[in-house]
């Protein structure tokens, strides 16, 4: 469906980006019919809570561990390479329990799943633009002494890194974590046998 809240009207959109847009939507499509019989048990309210949770806590190590970068170049690779492993892991996970609603384009969205989409990325941009605050006054802070150890800036970097990738899952968190229980009728889709279509043809014959 075409968004009637975009900044951009469709008529303005160039041809190459409503390509795109339909390629994304055919990926988006090709992504839930590929998992769709996949973590069939974790397709609960209960389970997208806990995962969040999990989520939330490997991006707190991962934030914990770039401070180590600001003392040593070596020693925060294991635990950061780990939280990414993790945050990475979890993300995807997510993505399949929720249908991946939080990346999905506007034409695989109804208008509840859009409305939802757009207010968790407008939280995600509202955190980002908030933690963002947190490098810069860390650099502005060392900035103010008159020689400056390289290590230091390589920390402020990977600080800005982790900040970054928290606030890029903040809208699948937000959404998972709000999401209802999936009605059973959508999970349970039996197959058609042919003596189902047979029967079927026949009752519209007589």
């Amino acid at each position: 469906m075409n968004d009637p809240n975009s900044a951009f009207p469709e008529a303005a959109k160039p041809e190459v980006w409503r390509r795109y847009e339909n390629w994304r939507g055919r990926r988006h499509e090709e992504f839930n019919a590929k998992h769709a019989h996949r973590l069939t048990t974790w397709r609960n309210q209960r389970a997208y809570r806990r995962l969040v949770i999990t989520l939330l806590c490997a991006l707190v190590f991962i934030i914990a561990s770039s401070f180590l970068a600001f003392q040593s170049s070596g020693w925060f690779l294991l635990p950061f390479g780990i939280g990414l492993v993790s945050v990475i892991t979890i993300q995807i996970a997510l993505r399949i329990v929720t249908g991946s609603i939080a990346d999905a384009p506007v034409s695989a969205l109804d208008e509840i799943q859009l409305a939802q989409r757009n207010s968790a990325r407008s939280f995600g941009f509202f955190v980002l633009y908030a933690v963002m605050f947190i490098p810069y006054f860390v650099l502005v802070g060392i900035s103010m002494r008159d020689e400056v150890p390289g290590q230091w800036v390589y920390g402020s970097a990977i600080l800005l890194i982790s900040l970054v990738l928290t606030a890029i899952c903040v809208p699948n968190m937000l959404i998972a974590w709000w999401m209802a229980d999936p009605d059973p009728e959508d999970l349970i889709k039996p197959p058609q046998t042919p003596s189902d279509t047979a029967t079927g043809g026949k009752e519209r014959d007589s």
